[in-house]
């Protein structure tokens, strides 16, 4: 049995670990305020906030409670959640809004004082990839004429065993030969 003093702490203790999973779960909606993410992103974030507040639940009641699990101490941790969530998570919210709407208009000034640069850079960019593709391609072609140069010459090494059947006998043997 528990004395009537050692329960009150614990159950205050409680309301300060609601509270604080409010603060988690504030982390949690402000990134969602400043990210906006599809329905399924929000239901994965939800799981791991509640699979994380399960896992804190479980060590905090296994520290002060030796793992008994009590009405008092689940209604210490709800009651304080809602009590951060209902009064200063409000606030906090407001709050990041205005900071991230800030900082959003700010990211749009910037953005508009570069917009020349990155049409210049995009122009450039541009033209540059003309000038390699071009210069490419006549790499190209400059590549397989001289390859067909030196088939029609000389018969190199490589080509002899490619086209062995196609060079007569006499071809060979002066190949052979070094003639």
């Amino acid at each position: 049995m528990i004395a009537v003093n050692t329960q009150t702490m614990i159950f205050f203790q409680s309301l300060l670990l609601g509270a604080a999973l409010g603060i988690v779960y504030d982390l949690f909606r402000i990134f969602r305020v400043a990210v906006p993410l599809p329905a399924g992103m929000i239901v994965v974030e939800d799981v791991l906030y509640f699979v994380f507040c399960g896992f804190v639940s479980f060590f905090f009641a296994m520290t002060v409670n030796f793992g008994q699990v009590r009405f008092f101490i689940l209604l210490g941790e709800t009651l304080g959640f809602l009590l951060y969530y209902l009064t200063l998570g409000v606030l906090v919210i407001k709050g990041a809004q205005k900071i991230i709407a800030v900082v959003r208009w700010i990211f749009r000034i910037i953005g508009k004082l570069f917009l020349p640069f990155i049409w210049l850079f995009r122009w450039i960019g541009r033209h540059i990839k003309k000038i390699i593709g071009k210069s490419s391609q006549n790499l190209k072609k400059a590549v397989q004429k001289n390859r067909k140069h030196l088939q029609k010459k000389r018969i190199l090494l490589y080509n002899y065993y490619k086209s062995k059947k196609s060079i007569s006998l006499k071809k060979r043997e002066k190949i052979k030969q070094g003639k």
